[in-house]
């Protein structure tokens, strides 16, 4: 087992390493079921005015996910939500809304996005491996930008904070309770594998996209997105380190770019 190191950055590689240092190689015996703290946040306080339902509408189906508002005119989410199931083509955009803050029959920000831009190298598949997770992101950007206060991401800079002791707050909104975020207040990072965070932050279908939420001086941040669950107390996690390329430059991309595209662009629907 390694010893519990904090994060170290040291330019492009040691974006790759992060993850690797946060925590320890070593499983963990997770929780019992039973044990799992499950919340449901019923405010209209940030950051929950700014986490929300990434919406799909079609002509003979409906599936939600969920995404985050990382910037005014960002919503960070799994990218295999933005994608059909069953034919794994991308959802068109204009059946797409990311609708922020929902409680019940009300929300802070109905928001339409432009286009989405995927992790290069991402590619639905009906049953994901576990060694594709990392690649499991995307950004929608928004036609116009929100006045919502965003969620910021963590940034590199920021991760020596991280440690195995390290506790997160997992959101999303569950398809058994689609109308309020819930919340696995004080879930942890079990190890590393495929580039990804094994965690006991429980899951369930309409929470893929979610934030991983730490807290740090400066405030929460989105240290992860929900990828997938891995049974009644494990979820895979896409880590912060996997975003940095495509937050970059988070443009639509032009006519010229989709002849012959270098990062796929388009969006998914159901978890």
């Amino acid at each position: 087992m390694r010893s519990n190191r904090r994060f170290r950055f040291a330019g492009r590689l040691g974006l790759r390493a992060l993850a690797l240092a946060a925590v320890a190689l070593f499983w963990f015996k997770p929780a019992s079921a039973a044990a799992i703290e499950l919340r449901v946040i019923d405010s209209a306080d940030a950051p929950w005015t700014s986490i929300g339902r990434v919406n799909f509408a079609g002509f003979k189906s409906t599936a939600m996910c969920t995404g985050t508002l990382i910037a005014p005119d960002l919503v960070l989410t799994a990218a295999h939500c933005l994608y059909n199931r069953s034919t794994g083509r991308p959802l068109p955009v204009d059946d797409l809304l990311f609708i922020a803050g929902v409680r019940r029959d009300e929300y802070s920000a109905r928001l339409v996005p432009a286009c989405a831009i995927t992790v290069q190298g991402f590619e639905p598949a009906p049953k994901p491996k576990l060694r594709d997770v990392h690649k499991d992101v995307a950004l929608i950007v928004l036609k116009e930008p929100s006045t919502l206060p965003p969620v910021p991401v963590l940034a590199p800079e920021e991760a020596a904070i991280l440690t195995k002791e390290t506790r997160f707050q997992s959101a999303g909104y569950r398809r058994s309770r689609r109308f309020l975020p819930t919340v696995v207040p004080a879930c942890r990072v079990l190890g590393t594998t495929e580039e990804t965070w094994v965690t006991d932050c429980a899951s369930e279908a309409g929470a893929s996209g979610g934030p991983l939420l730490v807290e740090t001086p400066n405030g929460l941040r989105v240290a992860g997105i929900m990828s997938a669950r891995i049974d009644d107390i494990r979820s895979a996690i896409v880590p912060f380190h996997a975003w940095q390329e495509l937050l970059a430059n988070p443009r639509c991309p032009t006519q010229s770019a989709l002849e012959a595209p270098a990062l796929r662009s388009s969006l998914d629907a159901d978890d």
